[in-house]
């Protein structure tokens, strides 16, 4: 008897720890919030409703807390001496940061991302003196279509064929997929074009600097013809001065 109720209390016990770690586990997805450290300062980011929707109002989330040992203190009023931009490809656009009112040290950014893609906070400044130069990557936005219910052209096969109502789902799929392709495409040509565009700037400082050289071995040069051509008029004038004096001598 005391054996049987030994394992009964070790299977609760095993079932407690599953259900805890799978808890542990589904927060840490849910919340996937990304932390850097500068110094004893911890920068997270991410957005406040997870998962961020296309066409959604959102709050792009900054938490600055200080560290001493094993305590960690909210930091007030830490964006003060802060630059925040948002970027989706190569677009930036600022963020004004207001603070939470049931946490220190945690600020919102209210956006609404349009586009489907990776977005980031690109983040320049100081915090108590602490430097912070650097881009932290939000999650990922999402399409509506994976959380909707029903879809919005799902009503035309209620009621119908099975056939009805997988053509519409099958195109429904389609629209998120092709939004999801486009956005990142547009992402990637933001990115070109701004590769591009500094290469096209490094060019031509490339070019004015070959410019300027040859601009100066220019000026050497006719400052150097203009010495060659001195010393000559120097040396034919001594010759004929030479020749003038020679020619004093005999006649006297």
């Amino acid at each position: 008897m005391m054996q049987v109720k030994t394992q009964f209390l070790l299977l609760i016990l095993v079932t407690l720890i599953l259900v805890l770690v799978f808890s542990f586990s589904t927060v840490i997805m849910a919340y996937a919030h990304l932390t850097k450290k500068f110094g004893n300062l911890s920068v997270t980011v991410g957005w406040s409703n997870e998962p961020a929707l296309v066409g959604e109002l959102n709050n792009a989330i900054v938490g600055v807390n200080q560290t001493s040992g094993k305590t960690s203190t909210g930091v007030i009023n830490a964006l003060a001496n802060m630059n925040i931009l948002a970027k989706y490809g190569g677009v930036t656009k600022p963020l004004d940061f207001v603070p939470s009112e049931q946490t220190d040290g945690l600020y919102n950014g209210k956006m609404i991302p349009t586009r489907i893609g990776s977005y980031s906070l690109v983040m320049n400044g100081t915090i108590q003196g602490q430097k912070i130069n650097a881009q932290i990557p939000l999650d990922e936005v999402q399409g509506k279509q994976q959380i909707s219910f029903p879809d919005s052209g799902s009503s035309s096969g209620v009621g119908g064929g099975g056939d009805a109502t997988g053509a519409v789902s099958s195109s429904n799929n389609v629209g998120p997929q092709l939004q999801g392709i486009l956005s990142q495409l547009s992402n990637d040509i933001d990115s070109t074009k701004n590769s591009v565009d500094t290469m096209a700037k490094n060019n031509a400082d490339t070019q004015k600097s070959v410019q300027d050289l040859k601009n100066a071995a220019d000026r050497s040069y006719m400052i150097g013809m203009a010495g060659i051509g001195a010393g000559a008029a120097g040396i034919v004038i001594a010759a004929v001065a030479l020749s003038r004096k020679d020619i004093l001598k005999v006649s006297s």
